[in-house]
């Protein structure tokens, strides 16, 4: 609003300054065209000033996008359509543009103006930035009368001036985690896990007796010996999967500032926790997560990466929800200790110190730039390049 103003008292000044030079031409050149050129130009003002409310009234403004579904770096375009059913030439149409910090544009205002019965459309790149539920439109529009002096402001009801977008958090391709999965499964398993005759797929995706290290917390039954004695370390059948025997893990969401660094943050503990799943899935482990979407806690059992891409679309609409609980209650039914992937920061630690406090013991994941205190003795930090490391 401050650069409208601006520009409507320097626009101003200049139609003054027009009338001051009549007014001279008028007093010390000749009055005749002196009058006529103070007349033509009050004229025209008033004649400007009409037509821009008249078309204010007729004008009407529509925004759409190419996408409402995108990856991180993808780009859609924003197209602002301005019609009106006059024959009336239109003086110039000011919109102004704004989005969510997940996206980024590099125009702010588009100018335009519709000669007659006509459309004109402007399309305007918009890239993301970050994973979340986003959204781009129209801040405010105005059509100004041809000196630039008066705008008048196009009323909400005759312009679509909103669009939802959703971003797709990445899940990034690292190497296994030695050190991570084995507390991570150390911490989560339970001591009365009992074997099924259910078949297992291996990462391979076929059923069979593939094999990989043994874990601290892994079933000593289904150490292959024959194998171990070979390669002088312990390997485990992946042809059986156990009842019961999955990780625990939900995810904290402070609602905080949506800046760059607090989006920032949030994308790298959100694809940190996608890339653990995924290496969890390939290691024929399943787990469960619980997310907390709208006005409650969803639990999802992770077996496949079909699953996996399953919360990477709810993540894409995802908004944190301050009112529920920091913890979801059904954990405490589980008899595991869960694994908190948590996005909170220095400025805002109140959500991890309350997990903290209600489980002593957690599990907890942070982002390495989070800049939260050590809080508890199982703190592990996600670098830029996803390596997860104890603190």
């Amino acid at each position: 609003m401050k650069n409208i103003r601006k520009q409507t008292v320097k626009s101003f000044f200049a139609y003054l300054g027009c009338i001051g030079m009549a007014f001279l031409v008028m007093y010390l050149i000749n009055g005749t065209v002196g009058v006529l050129l103070v007349t033509a130009l009050c004229t025209a003002l008033a004649l400007s000033v009409i037509s821009a409310v008249i078309v204010t009234r007729s004008v009407k403004i529509d925004l759409q996008t190419d996408k409402q579904v995108l990856f991180k770096k993808e780009t859609l375009t924003c197209s602002v359509s301005m019609n009106k059913n006059l024959l009336i030439p239109a003086p110039m149409i000011e919109i102004y543009l704004d989005c969510s910090p997940q996206l980024s544009k590099e125009i702010h205002l588009c100018r335009a103006t519709i000669a007659g019965r006509e459309t004109n459309t402007i399309n305007i790149p918009v890239t993301a930035k970050y994973s979340g539920r986003a959204k781009v439109g129209i801040t405010q529009a105005f059509v100004c009368d041809y000196f630039g002096i008066f705008r008048f402001r196009i009323k909400k009801g005759i312009l679509n001036d909103s669009v939802k977008i959703s971003v797709y958090p990445d899940i990034p391709e690292v190497p296994v985690q030695t050190n991570f999965l084995k507390t991570a499964v150390l911490f989560s398993t339970d001591d009365n896990e009992e074997e099924t005759n259910e078949t297992a797929l291996t990462p391979t995706g076929q059923p069979g007796y593939d094999h990989r290290e043994y874990y601290p917390g892994d079933p000593i039954k289904r150490i292959n010996w024959k194998m171990s004695s070979k390669k002088d370390i312990y390997m485990i059948r992946l042809d059986e999967k156990l009842a019961g025997g999955g990780q625990v893990f939900f995810l904290d969401v402070p609602q905080t500032e949506e800046n760059d660094k607090n989006l920032s943050v949030r994308d790298r503990v959100i694809e940190g926790m996608l890339a653990v799943f995924t290496m969890l899935v390939r290691e024929g482990r399943e787990t469960v997560f619980f997310l907390a979407d709208g006005d409650r806690w969803h639990k999802t059992d992770i077996r496949t990466p079909v699953d996996i891409h399953h919360i990477q679309q709810r993540l894409s609409d995802f908004t944190p929800n301050p009112a529920l609980s920091v913890i979801p209650p059904e954990i405490f039914s589980t008899g595991k200790t869960p694994i908190c992937f948590t996005s909170a920061v220095a400025e805002t630690p109140q959500s991890a110190a309350a997990v903290v406090s209600e489980i002593p013991e957690i599990f907890l994941v942070c982002s390495s730039d989070s800049g939260i205190p050590h809080i508890t003795s199982e703190l592990w930090t996600i670098s830029a390049n996803f390596e997860i490391q104890k603190l």
